[in-house]
């Protein structure tokens, strides 16, 4: 009898925890793990003063599918060393002979979790929150996303919460002071973070293997300060642009929310809320879009997965914020041109970077017309279809300014007289040539130029293609050179000597050593006969680069290049291309004259770009308006 009543009780109490039909799905997916995370539920079910830890518990679980941890079967150790040497060994695969990474592990945390690890984590958040001054300024959902998650990407899981609270536990008495705000928090505890060195070939990290590498890309940057701040009770959020539409790799930052709820960005690890970072200087970082990582699962693009562009794989878990950033238009109205090839019921924004188009937004397809919010300015779109892996275009590209004004490229015929001439009319020009202006040529028969003496100054600029320099009197030298004016970095891209035949003199370069910035750019790139090279010095004023004759030389004429991009190169084979619904279609090829202009026949309105056949290089994108002026992408 007693056994039956016991039964029944256990039989009630089972039948009495109203469970979300989104929990039973979870469960369902859990499998023999169901019962840890039915344990973290039934933890706080118990004392009606839990309800709020039960909520928090029942967050974490509903939005669990999908999270997971990657790593390699190996210690930590052994995966940090191959790290750590890899970049700098010529030979990569010693090292990884040597130390043995073993296989990459992929583990789901619905199927591996521990009611354990559940439960310390949501006390030791609650705590943190509830006791810092700024914690009553934060709301139940806000906490939720940015201070209680119990992971940040698909870093091995540990106890980091602890690790954390032990790292920074002198700071207790200043976080803890009344006045305190999370900001003042948050630049209190990343001036203490370590600097990173910027590495590519780490595997996510925990904030462990964090606190201990200092080196990583900006996204474990952001990452190292989320789990550091969330720890403490600072209310901090992973933000990211998939790409820059300037450079071809995107970014990550952070930002914490202040006392009303605004979000302040910040770079972590390395530079304070309000202060300026790569997230936020959109002149020289523009951006198409920006998207804050959250822990809930996201109903953003319902679809299979060969329907989702690369760049927006992660959407279950990222929230459209663009909206808080400079430099975005408000809407913008597309106007869908062509039919999908199939149908998905969503048109992505693409932009356009090295004549390609990357999608970087969506909206549900709505007909003629579908509308994009808060889309970043200086760019060119173009709205596309993506199925089954194949991307295709849904209407014209366009160019969104600076002022947020749509120019349409819809191509009529190409019987426009269009002259390309030597360079791009872009604002860098003048400041390359400037480089160059009092420059010197020397000539000298010691090899520390003890007795050098000047064979020609440049007191203008230069020109923007080849400048010739006859002497009045020819000289004879063993050694010669090019010596940079102030704040010139010996800028130059080619320079030659000829003696009194027209012969072209050869010798061996020499120079001063190194380049800025640990580049290639070194003083011999001004003698290899490449018009795409130049020399970039270490030093702003005073370098110089030259050649060794081995012997005294005559010398009767100087020509040199300035460092400058976009030159029609005589000789040089081009082919001019512009945009349609299927592609970039050829306009035809052609060589370039010593004018160094070209000229084609073109639509106007058209999308276009210049490709230098010979050098295997293309040119920027660039547009034709109907009163003739050319617009450089």
């Amino acid at each position: 009898m007693r056994t039956c009543s016991f039964l029944l009780i256990i039989c009630l109490f089972s039948c009495s925890t109203p469970y979300s039909n989104e929990l039973k799905a979870v469960f369902k997916q859990a499998g023999k793990n169901r019962r840890e995370l039915e344990k973290v539920l039934k933890h706080y079910g118990q004392n009606p003063a839990d309800s709020l830890k039960l909520r928090a518990a029942e967050f974490l679980i509903v939005n669990m599918p999908g999270k997971h941890s990657e790593y390699y079967d190996a210690p930590w150790n052994d995966v940090a060393t191959v790290c750590l040497r890899w970049t700098s060994s010529s030979d990569k695969q010693r090292v990884l002979n040597t130390y043995k990474t073993g296989e990459p592990v992929r583990r789901e945390d619905i199927n591996c979790i521990t009611s354990e690890y559940l439960i310390n984590n949501i006390e030791l958040a609650f705590k943190v929150w509830q006791e810092r001054p700024w914690g009553k300024q934060i709301p139940f959902d806000a906490f939720c996303e940015e201070i209680l998650p119990y992971r940040v990407g698909v870093e091995p899981l540990e106890n980091w919460r602890e690790k954390a609270l032990a790292s920074f536990a002198d700071l207790d008495m200043v976080l803890n002071k009344p006045a305190t705000t999370s900001v003042e928090a948050c630049n209190i505890v990343n001036s203490l973070l370590p600097r990173f060195r910027i590495d590519n070939d780490f595997p996510p990290m925990n904030f462990s293997q964090l606190m201990a590498s200092s080196k990583g890309t900006c996204d474990d940057m952001a990452t190292l300060a989320v789990f550091s701040m969330r720890a403490l009770g600072i209310p901090v959020t992973f933000e990211f642009t998939p790409r820059w539409i300037n450079i071809s790799t995107g970014h990550a930052w952070n930002t914490v929310r202040d006392s009303t709820g605004n979000h302040i960005s910040f770079m972590g690890t390395d530079s304070n809320p309000y202060h300026p970072h790569q997230g936020v200087l959109y002149n020289e970082y523009p951006k198409g879009k920006v998207y804050r990582k959250t822990f809930a699962i996201q109903k953003n693009i319902q679809t299979e997965d060969i329907n989702i562009p690369p760049l927006l794989e992660d959407h279950k878990n990222i929230k459209d914020v663009s909206a808080e950033y400079a430099g975005c238009t408000d809407t913008v109205s597309v106007h869908l041109k062509y039919p999908p090839v199939t149908s998905t019921g969503y048109v992505y924004l693409a932009f356009e970077q090295n004549h390609q188009f990357y999608p970087v937004a969506w909206v549900k397809d709505s007909g003629e017309t579908c509308r994009f919010p808060s889309v970043g300015r200086n760019a060119i779109y173009c709205p596309v279809y993506y199925a089954n892996n194949r991307q295709t275009p849904a209407g014209d590209p366009f160019w969104l300014d600076h002022d947020g004004n749509m120019t349409i490229f819809s191509p009529d015929h190409p019987d426009t007289l269009l002259t390309l001439r030597k360079i791009d009319p872009n604002d860098t020009a003048p400041a390359w040539l400037q480089r160059m202006h009092h420059g010197t040529f020397e000539g000298a028969n010691r090899a520390d130029f003890s007795d050098a003496k000047v064979l020609h100054t440049i007191d203008h600029l230069p020109d923007i293609s080849y400048n010739d320099v006859i002497l009045r009197m020819p000289a004879h030298y063993r050694y010669v050179r090019y010596k940079s004016p102030e704040e010139g970095f010996c800028n130059v891209s080619e320079i030659a000597f000829y003696g009194s035949e027209g012969e072209k003199l050869s010798g061996t370069p020499v120079g001063t050593p190194g380049a800025w910035d640990n580049s290639n750019n070194t003083c011999d790139k001004a003698f290899d006969g490449d018009v795409t090279t130049f020399y970039d010095a270490v030093e702003s004023s005073g370098a110089w680069t030259g050649l060794d004759f081995q012997e005294r030389k005559q010398i009767r004429k100087i020509r040199y290049l300035p460092r400058i991009e976009g030159l029609h190169y005589e000789g040089h084979s081009y082919e001019l291309f512009y945009w349609t619904k299927d592609g970039w279609t050829s306009l035809g090829k052609q060589t370039a004259t010593d004018s160094g202009s070209l000229q084609y026949r073109a639509p106007l309105q058209a999308l276009l770009h210049l490709e230098n056949l010979t050098l295997r290089k293309k040119g920027k994108t660039f547009f034709v308006t109907s009163g003739h002026e050319i617009h450089w992408r």
